[in-house]
């Protein structure tokens, strides 16, 4: 915009010097200071302008000049700065990972322990359960024999007894068959 402007004052400023450009070389007696000479007026008006307006053109060429270089320093620096914080953040989401990756392990570690000392507790227990089983099955057999020998000897001693019955029985009907044909004959 600021470019468009000056454009535009100096094509007006150059209509207005072509329009007038037998009085700008007219020339009219010129106060030098220390001097007095006769030149044209305008046109060293004019040439003063001119130096001017380039003097004002090298300013504005030189002061773009400093802050497209100093534009480009800084994107260089802000594009380091940028590999700078996305490296720091990269470094610090693998320090992240690695710690993660140590916290997981030390997890995985303590659960494959406890499971394996629950195993460990769970196949001794039914270890011991076995054993007391099998203790208790040998047990129940042992009392079974016992038991069977205890109702094998009460069997065979109530048989005996029975027996003895029978044949105090048979004696005492026996005897007592006899015994009453022998008082009748007496």
């Amino acid at each position: 915009m600021r470019y468009l402007v000056l454009l535009v004052l100096l094509l007006l400023g150059a209509g207005f010097v072509f329009l007038n450009w037998d009085a700008v070389c007219s020339p009219t007696e010129v106060n030098m200071v220390f001097t007095k000479a006769q030149a044209p007026l305008g046109m060293m008006l004019l040439v003063w302008f001119g130096i001017l307006f380039l003097v004002v053109c090298y300013g504005l060429v030189k002061q773009q000049a400093t802050a497209l270089t100093t534009a480009n320093k800084m994107a260089k620096e802000l594009e380091a700065q940028r590999k700078l914080a996305a490296n720091a953040e990269d470094s610090r989401l693998t320090n992240v990972k690695s710690e993660f990756d140590a916290k997981w392990q030390k997890l995985v570690d303590s659960q494959t322990a406890i499971l394996e000392a629950s195993e460990k507790r769970i196949m001794q227990e039914q270890t011991n359960l076995l054993e007391s089983f099998k203790e208790a099955l040998k047990n129940n057999e042992q009392s079974n024999q016992d038991l069977s020998k205890n109702i094998t000897t009460a069997l065979d001693t109530m048989d005996d007894k029975i027996t003895k019955v029978l044949i105090d029985v048979k004696q005492v009907t026996a005897s007592s068959k006899s015994a009453p044909v022998s008082q009748t004959e007496q």
